[in-house]
C-alpha cells in the first residue's frame, strides 16, 4: 500500500524526521544515524513504535517487492489473511509501518517482503481460502524473513530465523544486557566447550550434546533442552560466564542436548520417560566421567526448557524425584496432549476459563492434582508472556497444582511472547532464583 503524504508528514514531525527529500542518501543517512524503530511516548502505559524498511531493489517502478509484512513476535497475528503491513512512499525506496505497543514490552520482529504473486489476497482467492491454507501461504512467506539493518542492536541468532531486538522504554532490565545488546561479550573459546557424542540405542538416534563449565569442582549440573539455540553463537555462555564472574550466579556446569529435528523433538520433550530414563542411565554418566577428568562433578542437577522444553521440563521433575527438583519452564506447553488446543479463543487468559476441576485429561497438572505423581520436592521458576493468550490458562493452573500440591514455585508473567528474547532474560532470572550466587 502507499501511504497518504498529508499522513507521514504529521508522522514524520512526530519522530522529528523531515518529509523533504525523503528516501534521498541524506535522509537515510539521518536515518540510520538515529537507528530504528522509532519509538516515542504516546500515553503513561504506550508508546508508538515506527518501523522503517529501505527497498534494495529502489523504488516501486523499479521493484518486485509488493508487500512487506510486519512481524512482531506474539503481537501481529500471523494467522489472518490481513497481516499488519508496511506502507510504501510513493515514488520512493522507503516503507513505513506504526505500532502502539505496551510500553514494558521486550520482543523480537522481522519483515518479510514478498512479490506480487504472493500476496494473501491473490493467494486466498486463488486457493480454497482455509485455514490450512493461509499456514502453508505463510510458512512459504517466511523463508522471506530478514532482520532490520537499521537496528543498531545485534540481530538475534535463535534457530528461528534471523530479527532484530525490541526493547520499549519500560521494559524490565535483562541481566547481562550489556553483553547480549551492545556486542560486549568475551568469546568463549572452542576449547571451553566439550562435546559428548551420544550414540542412544533404546532411543534409536545420536546427537552431539555439548558441556561448558563456570565452575571448578563440584557444582549444579544445568541441563538446557533444545541445546543448540542455548549454544555459544547465540551469546548465552558468554553471559552465564559473565553474571558468574560478577558474583551474580552460582558457579555451574550446563549440559546442552540439542533436539534432533522437529519430528524428534515432538517425540521426546512430550512427556516421554524412554528420553529422561536414556539421559539418566548413558548421558549423565557420560557427562560424570568428563567432569572427573577436570577435577569436577554433579553436585546437584537442574533442567530448563522452553515451549515443548517447558513441559518436558517439569515433566522430568515430576517423575524423577530423585534427580530433578529445580525445574525451569518457560512458555511451557501444558496444553500437552490436547493437540487441538489451536481451537481454544486467544481471547482465554485465566484460570476462570479453565478451572482446577477442568483441566486438560493426562497433562502433567492432572496428575500432580490426582496424586499419580509428587509434587512436595519441587521448585520451580515458571514464566508465560502476556502475548501468549492461548498458553495462559495451562500454565496457570500447572502453577495452581504445584501450589497446591506443597511445591515451591515461582511464577512470573512477562511483558513478552512465545519469544527468544522473553526466554533468554526468564532463563537467566530462574538461573538467578535457583542458583543464586
Amino acid at each position: 500500500m502507499l501511504i497518504d503524504q498529508s499522513e507521514l508528514d504529521v508522522l514524520l514531525k512526530n519522530f522529528d524526521l523531515p518529509y523533504c527529500q525523503i528516501g534521498s542518501d541524506m535522509w537515510w543517512e539521518k536515518v540510520r544515524s538515529k537507528g530504528a524503530p522509532l519509538i516515542k511516548k504516546e500515553s503513561d502505559k504506550t508508546s508508538l513504535v515506527l518501523f522503517i524498511w529501505q527497498d534494495p531493489q529502489g523504488k516501486e517502478a523499479d521493484s518486485v517487492i509488493a508487500s512487506v509484512l510486519l512481524d512482531v513476535n506474539s503481537l501481529t497475528d500471523h494467522h489472518s489473511w490481513t497481516p499488519v503491513c508496511l506502507d510504501r512512499v510513493s515514488g520512493t525506496d522507503v516503507w513505513f509501518g506504526t505500532l502502539s505497543i505496551d510500553s514494558q514490552w521486550r520482543g523480537s520482529y522481522s519483515f518479510i517482503p514478498i512479490e506480487k504473486h504472493q500476496l494473501p489476497d491473490l493467494v486466498q482467492r486463488t486457493g480454497d481460502g482455509s485455514r490450512e491454507a493461509q499456514r502453508a501461504w505463510w510458512m512459504d512467506v517466511a523463508g522471506n524473513q530478514i532482520h532490520d539493518d537499521l537496528n543498531k542492536l545485534p540481530m538475534l541468532v535463535s534457530g528461528w530465523g534471523m530479527s532484530s531486538p525490541l526493547h520499549l522504554p519500560h521494559a524490565p532490565l535483562e541481566m547481562g544486557w550489556i553483553e547480549w545488546e551492545q556486542g560486549e561479550l568475551n568469546i568463549i573459546s572452542a576449547e571451553r566447550i566439550q562435546t559428548i557424542d551420544w550414540q542412544e540405542t533404546q532411543l534409536g538416534n545420536q546427537r552431539h550434546c555439548w558441556l561448558f563449565s563456570t565452575a571448578v569442582g563440584d557444582a549444579p549440573l544445568v541441563i538446557l533442552l533444545d541445546g543448540q539455540k542455548w549454544s555459544a553463537a547465540s551469546g548465552t555462555l558468554s553471559v552465564l560466564q559473565h553474571l558468574t564472574d560478577t558474583k551474580q550466579l552460582a558457579p555451574a556446569h550446563y549440559l546442552m542436548i540439542p533436539s534432533i529435528d522437529g519430528k524428534t523433538r515432538w517425540k521426546e520433550l512430550s512427556c516421554y520417560r524412554p528420553f529422561w530414563q536414556a539421559v539418566i542411565d548413558r548421558l549423565l554418566p557420560m557427562v560424570q566421567a568428563q567432569l572427573v577428568q577436570s577435577n569436577c562433578s554433579i553436585a546437584s542437577y537442574v533442567v530448563a526448557g522452553q515451549s515443548l522444553g517447558g513441559l518436558a521440563a517439569l515433566y522430568a521433575g515430576v517423575t524423577f524425584p530423585e534427580y530433578f527438583s529445580k525445574v525451569i519452564s518457560l512458555s511451557g506447553s501444558f496444553w500437552w496432549p490436547e493437540e487441538n488446543r489451536m481451537r481454544t479463543p486467544s481471547t482465554t487468559e485465566s484460570t476462570n476459563d479453565l478451572p482446577l476441576n477442568n483441566i486438560p485429561p493426562n497433562s502433567v497438572a492432572d496428575h500432580i492434582l490426582n496424586d499419580r505423581v509428587s509434587a512436595a520436592h519441587l521448585n520451580v521458576f515458571m514464566t508465560v508472556g502476556v502475548g501468549e493468550k492461548d498458553m495462559h490458562p495451562y500454565n496457570d493452573v500447572t502453577y495452581d497444582a504445584i501450589k497446591h500440591k506443597s511445591g515451591l514455585v515461582c511464577y512470573e508473567k512477562v511483558y513478552g511472547g512465545h519469544d527468544w528474547l522473553s526466554w533468554r532474560s526468564s532463563l537467566v532470572n530462574g538461573l538467578v532464583h535457583l542458583i543464586p550466587a
